[in-house]
C-alpha cells in the first residue's frame, strides 16, 4: 500500500510541475494568481517528498539518519522539515540522508534549484506576448 502511495505522489508532483509550466501567465507577471500557482506547486512538492521519505522510512529503509520516530505524524513532520531543507536551501541541518534517501534528496534539491530558473525562463520567453497593463 505504501508503494502505491509513493507512485500516486510522484504522479501528482509531476502533474503539478507540468501544469505550472503550461499555464498562461496573463496580466502582470508577478500577480497574486501567479504567486498562488507557484506556491501551490511548491507545497505539492514539499508534501510529496515528505510522503516519499516517510513511506520509505516506514517500510524499513533508513533514508534519513536521526529520524527514529515510532508514530506516523511525528515522523511525517520530521520528513516535511527535511524535505523543506532540501527543496528550499540544499541544507541538511541535523538530518542526514542515507542509502536511497541520498538519491531522493538529490532529486528534491535538483527540483528545488531548477524550478525557479525554469519559471523565470518561461516568463522571459513569453515576455513578448504579455502585457504589463491591465
Amino acid at each position: 500500500m505504501g508503494w502505491l502511495l509513493v507512485g500516486a505522489t510522484i504522479f501528482t508532483m509531476t502533474l503539478s510541475v507540468k501544469t505550472l509550466l503550461k499555464l498562461p501567465w496573463e496580466g502582470y507577471m508577478f500577480s497574486l494568481r501567479n504567486f498562488l500557482y507557484l506556491s501551490l506547486t511548491y507545497t505539492v512538492l514539499l508534501i510529496g517528498f515528505a510522503v516519499i521519505y516517510t513511506v520509505c522510512q516506514i517500510e524499513g529503509m533508513d533514508v534519513v539518519d536521526h529520524a527514529e520516530s515510532e508514530s506516523f505524524w511525528p515522523l511525517f513532520l520530521t520528513m516535511l522539515y527535511f524535505s523543506a531543507m532540501m527543496i528550499f536551501s540544499v541544507g541538511n541541518g541535523e538530518l542526514l540522508p542515507e542509502g536511497l534517501g541520498r538519491g531522493i534528496a538529490i532529486a528534491a534539491a535538483f527540483i528545488g534549484q531548477v524550478l525557479p530558473v525554469t519559471v523565470i525562463w518561461t516568463l522571459i520567453a513569453n515576455g513578448g506576448s504579455q502585457s504589463f497593463e491591465k
